[in-house]
């Protein structure tokens, strides 16, 4: 059996994850997260191929958890897309200086979310 590349989403709302993970298929395992906590919480476990993450979260901000990621070298490896409501150059500037792979604006089109992430990992295992 073939390892399948672990995908963490990290939004507060549980069917935004849900639509994530149909539109991304199978072939993928998938962990989520529903706020800055539990983000680190499966961080401190895992080491995903990608994460998909909100910037507004209830416990703080995925900005946070995006410093954490870069900053830890056991999960720096990770591909980080932010996926959020921030739509301005001045914010997905920010995302990408503090070492964001990609940038989402919501509401995203599942086209845009599939090619994102094959983009990043060369689709799924």
């Amino acid at each position: 059996m073939t390892d399948r590349v672990e995908i963490l989403l990290v939004d507060d709302e549980p069917a935004l994850r849900e639509l994530m993970k149909v539109a991304l298929g199978d072939g993928y395992r998938f962990l989520e997260a529903g706020d800055v906590d539990a983000a680190f919480a499966l961080l401190r476990t895992h080491v995903p191929a990608v994460v998909l993450l909100d910037v507004m979260l209830p416990g703080g901000s995925g900005l946070d958890v995006l410093r954490a990621i870069r900053a830890d070298p056991v999960v720096s490896s990770a591909r980080v897309v932010i996926v959020s409501a921030w739509q301005s150059a001045d914010d997905r500037q920010t995302a990408l200086e503090l070492g964001a792979d990609a940038f989402l604006a919501k509401p995203f089109s599942v086209d845009e979310l599939v090619a994102v992430v094959e983009q990043l990992v060369g689709g799924p295992a």
